[in-house]
């Protein structure tokens, strides 16, 4: 079956003056705590288990930006990278490029930068690109490539509301690229040139105890629950969405795992729902509507890898990553 860009490209030719343009995307950050402004170096917040967090930088980079359609058809948009920094909270991000006339309603990215281009030289980018050179650096050097999430700060480690102790979380290495989809809202406009996204920082911390040595510049374990909790944790989503609500995917569902074999547990829940299952490249593997409240899948046919579960209640969506021999 033809995709919609074979068929965009053949009226291409006899239509190039209106088919041809190109519109441009661009993002802009929301960065907030609990839908409060995040102010660097002054705003205080709670994070899950009530200890209280200081934040004085916040830096990541997204990559790999993949627009999606109705029809699943998608388009990605070559040499996509954006560096979000809470320094520059008012900033528009240049995306890149897609067809003016391709309508999309989910986009999947990467937090973080691309096996080949992390090892590539990065001395030929300017300061200006995302990928130039930065002050604080993002860039590790050759061998560790560039840091895909910087995030510095202090945390009350005694209960006097006042934060002491420093951490300082530099995600970095391959194996820390995790894949973040983002559905937009009915209302969306796909015309529109600017994606407006909300960042809660609250939701970065999740899972992380914030004790012990909090000096973590690797590959370790505390950088990865830092970068899964910003791809799929609910660091990142649509500011013109009101459908996600600030709810873990423990209350919608219990998870259980016999490596390719995945179970969910939405105990006597018989309302509908929506499971949908990805792979990181924002590809949907499988997508079911049911009202059960018991659900099983077995992913025998796929590679080993990372991939995301979702599911969508008409209320609250919820995302989870997981992994499979």
């Amino acid at each position: 079956m033809h995709s919609k860009f074979f068929t965009w490209a053949i009226l291409s030719l006899f239509t190039l003056p209106l088919m041809g343009q190109m519109k441009n995307l661009s993002f802009k950050f929301n960065h907030t705590v609990n839908g409060t402004p995040l102010e660097l170096d002054k705003t205080l917040f709670s994070i899950h288990n009530g200890k209280k967090v200081k934040i004085t930088r916040a830096d990541f980079f997204l990559s790999g930006v993949t627009l999606f359609a109705n029809d699943q058809d998608s388009f990605k948009i070559e040499k996509s990278y954006v560096l979000s920094s809470a320094y520059e909270p008012n900033k528009t991000h240049a995306v890149g490029e897609y067809p003016h006339n391709f309508g999309f309603n989910k986009l999947s990215m990467e937090v973080g930068i691309d096996k080949e281009t992390n090892h590539a030289d990065p001395s030929p980018y300017p300061a200006s690109h995302p990928l130039g050179p930065k002050n604080p650096d993002m860039h590790w050097g050759w061998a560790g490539g560039y840091r895909f999430i910087a995030v510095e700060g202090f945390v009350d480690s005694n209960g006097d509301d006042i934060p002491e102790n420093m951490f300082q979380f530099h995600g970095l290495g391959d194996q820390l690229l995790f894949s973040a989809i983002m559905n937009l809202s009915e209302n969306h406009n796909p015309d529109s040139e600017v994606i407006v996204i909300n960042l809660d920082y609250g939701k970065l911390f999740n899972s992380i105890a914030m004790t012990g040595n909090l000096i973590q510049h690797n590959s370790g374990n505390l950088n990865k629950l830092l970068l899964l909790n910003a791809a799929n944790g609910g660091f990142i989503t649509p500011a013109n969405t009101s459908s996600i609500e600030n709810v873990s995917f423990d209350s919608i569902a219990t998870f259980s795992q016999k490596n390719r074999e995945i179970q969910l547990d939405f105990d006597h829940d018989e309302n509908q729902k929506v499971i949908s299952i990805f792979d990181t490249s924002g590809k949907e593997i499988k997508s079911l509507t049911t009202n059960a409240s018991y659900y099983s899948t077995n992913l025998d046919t796929e590679i080993s890898g990372n991939y995301i579960i979702t599911v969508y209640n008409g209320h609250s969506k919820v995302a989870k990553q997981f992994f499979i021999h």
